[in-house]
């Protein structure tokens, strides 16, 4: 998990279209046209192992296929619902150790020569090999022993151990590559080199051109033995400049921009031309309470107290708040979890906001208003500091509306903004009352572990406040280790249950993440972990396609 920056994404309001269905079955053939996506990010390299940013990810995916890959529910449990990709099947050891791979044998890489078992043996080897130095190299080798080839078209992966998403994770890392091409490689200067810019795929697009921080082009590959895409060609134009982008896209100059603003949404949807996508978020936003003082093991002398962090929740109209910042694009969160991944309960109960019964237990708990309007115990005032990153302006608009809300119910709350990572600094070493947080999640759930139990309240660990609760670890424990998603969803509802009664975080807001789409384009399946998986099947609507696309200049460069 890693902290969050806040991106847009919508409820079905001003016209917005949630655009779930699928495209499977279609006959394909021929060419249908032409579509630019607006980014603002180039690739930096096409090498899988090192493709981190959303780019570089979109279009390695696209021209690279997997053994296997995620289905509708996005599960991450064994095996079910994964479709195949690279491999027409797979058989499971009786032990459950090992799982055998049988790869298509019409597969070939783009240069003719046939994808091999020994391929998805070599894809392994740099992904976890530490001079590739893959981001994910940590986390797959913590699974996956080895691979070993049986024939040509047949190889196995032996696992370290039973963990329920060992499948998910491997096949979710691991691209076969091209060993005929890269074994001879430099492997510490691999992600830089010709093939990073020029990859031979096996997937269903190839690269065509490449201008970097310009534009970048893939069409259909005539080696690829699935259905042909239904694009010509497929275009992303760079742009550091959101404004720029937004600009170029209303005007017609891109057909589908990858970051829509909450405010173009608004106006992107009034028009005819144009539509307002949600994409599937996987991040959440909290105030987090340092359930300890400062630094020390003490606990805070506020948010220590069960009852007060409860009072505070109450006296919050979350839904007000989220409204005031997103207009009706944003979702309230319900709690250490976002609405995409499959753990996600939406039934579980929430403390409500209720300002009378905050007023009422507040005044229980001894905190009595004081003559500047603050409530007062024992001489103290009932008042904390929020830190938040400065940088986030969503972050910063929700600070101001909780302050308010929270001086009608009698607590002062001063803001403090900072610096980027000096906020970053003080949050993880605890030295906060409060703090602006926010996480990006993945499909799976298991980063709660990292971010909320008592293992993650040390040195380095992410649970910022130091919240611990026996009951909330256990539950999350058991989820990790169940042998089916039925039993792994029950433990994490159980845990969710358990920490949102104890209230260590104020569960704010799943940010809005939008993109725009022109009406010309046909859009599939939008899957909220990647958005791009659809492209194959996107197209034109009929008498849309444009005969000669003059939006398309021709790159000085071509590698």
């Amino acid at each position: 998990m890693r902290s969050q920056s806040v991106r847009r994404g919508a409820y079905v309001a001003f016209g917005i279209v949630a655009l779930l269905a699928g495209c499977g079955g279609r006959e394909r053939s021929g060419g249908a046209g032409t579509v630019i996506i607006g980014s603002g990010q180039d690739p930096k390299t096409l090498f899988p192992p090192n493709a981190d940013n959303v780019q570089a990810r979109a279009v390695t995916e696209l021209i690279f296929q997997r053994l296997a890959d995620r289905g509708a529910t996005l599960n991450t449990v064994g095996d079910a619902g994964f479709v195949p990709r690279l491999a027409l099947k797979w058989d499971w050891s009786a032990d459950s150790l090992r799982v055998t791979f049988h790869i298509d044998p019409r597969a070939r890489w783009q240069d003719g020569h046939p994808v091999s078992a020994e391929d998805v043996k070599f894809g392994f080897q740099l992904f976890t090999d530490s001079l590739v130095g893959a981001r994910a190299r940590g986390e797959l080798l913590a699974l996956v022993d080895s691979v070993s080839v049986g024939d040509s078209v047949t190889c196995t992966a032996w696992f370290r151990g039973r963990a329920p998403e060992r499948f998910d994770g491997l096949v979710t890392t691991v691209m076969p590559l091209p060993a005929h091409l890269l074994r001879n490689s430099v492997r510490d200067s691999v992600a830089l080199s010709a093939f990073s810019h020029a990859p031979v795929g096996n997937g269903p697009f190839k690269l065509v051109k490449w201008e970097e921080q310009v534009r970048l082009e893939i069409g259909p590959s005539a080696s690829y033995s699935g259905a042909r895409p239904t694009l010509d060609r497929v275009i992303w134009s760079f742009s550091p400049n959101g404004t720029t982008l937004a600009q170029q896209f209303m005007a017609g100059e891109s057909d589908f921009l990858e970051n829509l603003s909450v405010d173009d949404a608004v106006t992107a949807s009034k028009q005819p031309d144009f539509r307002v996508v949600r994409l599937g978020s996987y991040d959440y936003n909290f105030l987090a309470f340092n359930l300890r003082d400062g630094a020390t093991d003490r606990p805070h002398p506020l948010f220590g107290d069960r009852a007060l962090r409860r009072a505070l929740t109450m006296a919050l109209d979350r839904r007000l708040l989220v409204r005031s910042v997103f207009d009706s694009l944003g979702r309230v969160g319900l709690g250490p979890f976002t609405r995409a991944q499959w753990s996600a309960d939406t039934t579980v109960t929430q403390i409500p906001f209720d300002r009378d019964a905050a007023t009422r237990l507040l005044d229980s708990l001894g905190w009595r208003a004081g003559a500047n309007g603050v409530r007062m115990r024992n001489g103290k005032p009932l008042a904390f500091s929020l830190i938040l990153p400065g940088v986030s302006a969503a972050r910063g608009r929700f600070a101001v509306l909780i302050q308010e809300q929270l001086r009608q119910v009698g607590v002062k709350v001063d803001l403090e903004k900072l610096e980027g990572k000096a906020w970053q600094e003080r949050s993880a070493q605890h030295l906060f009352d409060a703090t602006m947080g926010g996480w990006h999640a993945t499909p799976t759930p298991t980063g709660i572990k990292q971010t909320w139990t008592s293992s993650a309240t040390g040195k380095g660990g992410l649970n910022w406040g130091r919240y611990q609760n026996g009951a909330f670890d256990a539950q999350v424990d058991s989820a990790l280790t169940a042998a089916s998603q039925l039993a792994a969803r029950a433990h994490y509802r159980a845990a969710y249950q358990i920490i949102i009664d104890d209230a260590p975080a104020i569960w704010l807001y799943e940010p809005p993440l939008l993109a725009g789409a022109n009406a010309r384009v046909q859009l599939g399946l939008i899957r909220p972990d990647a958005w791009w998986m659809g492209i194959p099947g996107w197209s034109i609507a009929p008498g849309k396609r444009l005969p000669r696309d003059e939006r398309i200049r021709t790159p000085t460069t071509t590698p």
